[in-house]
């Protein structure tokens, strides 16, 4: 009876069991998303979308490549079954000059399948230009005296390779390394042509950045404004602008050598290099005029200076005559050009007297000074060698043909001249160098060399101050008239005698009224 029970009690149990298996349905293997190809940059932030029906694990192997969750970046990260996006995050860490990859692993139900690659582009490489007020700039300016600043910024070490050679950089070079951002400057070196025009970045003069590889280059276009319209440079043919010489027909030009005492020449033209910009510039020419040896300037139009081949020539004259010829950018002579000769010339009191001369600022636009004259060897005994007492300005002397008069004095060579007149309160006076043979300091202190001073038929005084005898500022023998001690009326005669014999008569003039 028990064991009926017992194989009873088996028999519903198996029914049991095979009734309960019939309700449960079979569970379905999990199914891994299509596996997907992810391409991205440094910094980029890419998603993917997938749909599971099991929970789930992710994992990245490259630490380059985290998952973006709300709480932070995850090397790991898991879900329930369900449609999710995935975001990435994708660093610089470990990047290299070619692809790199990384992969994403899902786990489901004890299996893993990659459903990811993703590929992380190459290092980008980048540099940057900014002007000095650090603004992204496109181009490189230079400057024309001045370099003009300018920084670069790069992730990689880098170095200017290629450029104009008419580029000049403040330290030589542009180099730099990774993350550094470094000060350079740039100008244009000049030749006395090329900096006259300006240059626009479309014209393909490029600066040229590279790695130091030399794998990848950054180009940048190059600008100059010129050197602008209020500069302006020019050279003569010889180091010095003044002392030149021109003949009285105007065909020759010359200067004395300081050191070898030979004349440099040129004939009809003097040459010069005149450097501006556009080659603009506006040519003025004075004449300096000297009044009883008071200087004085006037525009004149007997110097030309041709604007294409800056040759100057100099009409012809009958008398000497002194010429000064200015260059000036059109920038400064649009600024003066209603009183050219008020803005060029001033008063210059250094002297004692108020005389005429350029002003400081304008002296470096002189392009040349010169005195007109005869190339004729000249006697160095002939005439007289008059000059102000406080300019220093010579006094021309001509010659004096009162026959009465040179035969009453017993000469046959004689001048006059005129006597200054007083200037800003002072009374100025002459010094005379006769040009006598023996007429020198030695034989004036032997008695041999004297002279005799008449005004209205009397002689006049060196006790009283009216005329002195001794050396000029050449420290040779000459003598100082300073006028009648009751008023400069009538002329002064002068007579220069050696042991007692008249050589030479000055007559001079009083001063103009």
């Amino acid at each position: 009876m028990k064991r009926f029970f017992t194989l009873t009690l088996t028999i519903i149990t198996t029914l049991c069991m095979m009734v309960a298996c019939e309700k449960q349905p079979a569970k379905s293997p999990a199914i891994f998303p299509a596996a997907q190809s992810i391409e991205c940059e440094t910094g980029d932030r890419p998603t993917f979308t997938f749909n599971v029906t099991a929970d789930w694990q992710l994992s990245s192997n490259a630490i380059w490549c985290t998952f973006y969750t709300p709480t932070g970046k995850v090397q790991d990260m898991s879900g329930k079954s369900g449609e999710h996006t995935i975001m990435l995050n994708i660093s610089n860490e470990g990047l290299k000059d070619s692809a790199t990859t990384a992969q994403i692993t899902m786990k489901m139900d004890g299996k893993s399948q990659v459903i990811a690659t993703v590929v992380r582009a190459a290092e980008r490489l980048s540099l940057n230009i900014y002007d000095s007020e650090g603004n992204a700039i496109e181009a490189i300016r230079l400057g024309y005296n001045d370099f003009i600043p300018f920084y670069v910024e790069a992730n990689f070490r880098f170095a200017a390779t290629n450029y104009p050679s008419w580029v000049e950089f403040e330290n030589g070079a542009v180099t730099g390394g990774a993350g550094e951002r470094i000060t350079a400057g740039a100008r244009i070196k000049c030749d006395g042509s090329r900096e006259r025009y300006a240059i626009a970045a479309d014209e393909g003069h490029l600066i040229t950045f590279t790695d130091e590889a030399n794998k990848l280059s950054f180009s940048f276009a190059v600008i100059y404004d010129g050197m602008g319209d209020r500069e302006l440079k020019h050279k003569g043919p010889t180091e010095s602008n003044f002392g030149w010489e021109v003949s009285l027909s105007g065909d020759s030009f010359r200067q004395k050598d300081e050191i070898t005492g030979e004349y440099i020449t040129f004939d009809k033209v003097l040459p010069f290099e005149i450097t501006a910009q556009d080659d603009k510039f506006v040519t003025l020419t004075f004449e300096q005029k000297v009044a009883c040896g008071l200087p004085t300037y006037e525009l004149a139009e007997w110097m030309k200076l041709n604007t294409t081949t800056h040759d100057l020539s100099v009409e012809a004259t009958a008398k000497s005559r002194f010429g000064a010829v200015m260059v000036l950018p059109m920038g400064i002579y649009d600024d003066i050009k209603d009183n050219v000769k008020e803005a060029v010339i001033e008063i210059d009191y250094s002297s004692g007297v108020g005389i005429e001369v350029f002003r400081y600022d304008y002296l470096k636009y002189v392009l040349v000074e010169f005195t007109q004259c005869d190339f004729a060897e000249r006697d160095p005994y002939e005439g007289f060698y008059v000059y102000h007492s406080l300019t220093t300005y010579e006094i021309p002397c001509e010659r004096y043909d009162n026959s009465e008069m040179m035969n009453l004095y017993g000469v046959t060579d004689a001048y006059t001249c005129p006597f200054p007149i007083d200037v800003d309160g002072k009374h100025p006076s002459i010094i005379i160098d006769p040009r006598i043979a023996d007429w020198t300091t030695e034989s004036f202190e032997q008695g041999i060399a004297t002279a005799e001073f008449y005004y209205r038929g009397e002689q006049l005084s060196a006790a009283d101050k009216e005329f002195e005898m001794g050396e000029n500022k050449d420290e040779v023998m000459a003598t100082r008239l300073i006028g009648p001690k009751e008023g400069f009326e009538e002329e002064v005669y002068i007579i220069f005698k050696v042991n007692g014999e008249p050589r030479k008569l000055l007559v001079v003039t009083p001063p103009a009224k």
